[in-house]
């Protein structure tokens, strides 16, 4: 974690509330991926966090880019992602939206009406056009005690794996288009290596049957990924040790899908970017209640929404909130405050509130923290995932939080 000082030399300069990220950890976190994925391309998820500075290391790592929007495909280029390195998946797209991005990436088509029109577009344009479709598997990995993969399930996203054959002359008919790569992706926050070994296992077989089956010439399998990474204690972290040379032997395995010819893809967000991110705010009240005590910061729900979400959720069912909602809400105490320059002195049960006008603008309930005064900086770990860009920081008009970048020679930029 950045030293105190240098928090405090970055709160005198920019204010609060603010986030910090760490480039050292993200670098960190991409060299365990590309240690433990060799096989693979690994493609940054911009909607986890699609701050430029960030984006931009990405590219400069060789990443490709997992656009979720049209406007995140422009982020992309704007970071120096090569067009035949952008996927854009996402349910939804509307015709502008294909106009103006077709030739900016790939797009992967979500539904057969998608894949309609991109073909109609095409044709119009008097363009032939390589296009991806995500499917939405015949399983689905339950992750309840034990975790396992069981039926598939219905879904906002894809289309259903048995639809295939029943559309194959559908698609065959559409001219202006090429299927050559397909999309498969079913949770996030997976840390068991056994439930992923299983998943890509899976996800092969698929690909063989789209190629097989359906005639496909796959350019490229998105395996998507999922990939998390500890919140709390009791949290495990990924087993790559074991999981790197399984998931070898799979692509070793493979007669069908050609190893020189297919590019094998997997989507990371959480697991780069989620611990590089620290929100620092200031308390600037102290006060009591009926025997409670309150640290009011500024910036609460509306600055960093996930632990507000997490206390929100525990009041209207609590203890009986016990299975993740991505990415609002993965696990109680799973953000968590601290002020560091009072590490060692005496802690005081509190609970960390925002300064809005609702009782749900709550960042963390009945806490230890180190003699809390006005005037000391808050930190939040884990706040470099789906943390800035959820936050509804326009509500109440207040000041929106800062993003400041930290290189790896601890300069901010």
């Amino acid at each position: 974690m950045i030293d105190i000082k240098t928090i405090n030399e970055i709160i005198s300069q920019h204010g609060f509330p603010l986030y910090l990220y760490e480039e050292d950890v993200i670098s960190k976190q991409a060299a365990i991926l590309k240690e433990a994925l060799p096989g693979f391309d690994i493609y940054y998820s911009i909607k986890t966090n699609p701050y430029k500075d960030i984006c931009r290391f990405m590219s400069q790592q060789g990443f490709g880019a997992d656009a979720a929007s049209a406007n995140e495909v422009i982020k992309a280029h704007e970071a120096g992602f090569a067009s035949k390195n952008i996927l854009y998946s996402s349910p939804g797209k509307t015709a502008e939206d294909i106009i103006n991005t077709l030739d900016k990436g790939v797009i992967v088509a979500d539904s057969y009406n998608e894949l309609a029109m991109i073909n109609e577009i095409c044709a119009k344009q008097g363009k032939r056009a390589a296009v991806g479709l995500r499917i939405n598997p015949a399983f689905y990995i339950n992750m309840d005690s034990p975790p396992q993969v069981l039926a598939g399930i219905p879904s906002k996203f894809g289309v259903d794996e048995e639809s295939l054959l029943l559309n194959k002359s559908f698609i065959d008919n559409l001219k202006a288009i090429e299927i050559t790569g397909i999309h498969v992706y079913l949770r996030s926050q997976l840390l068991d290596d056994k439930v992923l070994y299983n998943y890509f296992k899976r996800v092969f077989e698929l690909a063989e049957f789209c190629i097989t089956q359906m005639n496909w010439d796959l350019s490229f399998i998105d395996f998507g990924g999922g990939f998390g990474i500890p919140y709390t204690k009791n949290d495990q972290t990924i087993n790559w040790m074991t999981l790197q040379p399984q998931i070898q032997a799979l692509i070793d395995s493979q007669r069908v899908v050609s190893k020189n010819k297919v590019r094998l893809i997997v989507e990371s967000g959480r697991f780069l970017v989620g611990a590089a991110g620290i929100f620092l705010t200031k308390i600037v009240d102290v006060k009591e209640s009926r025997g409670q005590k309150f640290v009011v910061v500024h910036g609460g729900l509306n600055g960093f929404l996930r632990p507000a979400l997490m206390n929100a959720f525990n009041q209207i069912a609590p203890g009986k909130i016990d299975k993740p909602l991505e990415p609002l809400f993965t696990a109680m105490n799973a953000f968590e405050p601290s002020i560091p320059a009072n590490a060692g002195k005496a802690l005081e049960l509190v609970s960390v509130v925002g300064n809005l006008c609702t009782s749900m603008d709550l960042l963390a309930k009945d806490v230890y923290l180190p003699n809390p005064r006005i005037g000391d900086i808050v930190c939040i770990n884990n706040a470099g995932a789906y943390s800035f860009t959820l936050s509804p920081y326009d509500f109440a008009s207040h000041p929106r939080p800062r993003e400041i970048y930290i290189n790896k020679k601890g300069e901010a930029v």
